[in-house]
């Protein structure tokens, strides 16, 4: 499987790429990870994404009132 990283790497507060929505843990451990592993890191990577999208999202809105 191909790793979600996009080449836009840094760190949250949270220590979660905001590039691709992996945690470090994820990111060091990827290289050692079984399919099965990577599709769980990846498909986790991307419910992130889309949540600190919508979360951003939802903050611009408040930004407009």
């Amino acid at each position: 499987m191909k790793s979600p990283c996009v080449s836009y790497c840094a760190l949250n507060q949270q220590q979660i790429c905001v590039g691709c929505g992996m945690t470090r843990s994820e990111i060091s451990n990827w290289r050692t990870m079984n399919e099965q592993e990577k599709e769980e890191a990846a498909l986790c990577a991307k419910n992130r994404m889309g949540a600190a999208q919508l979360q951003m999202r939802n903050k611009g809105g408040e930004d407009d009132k």
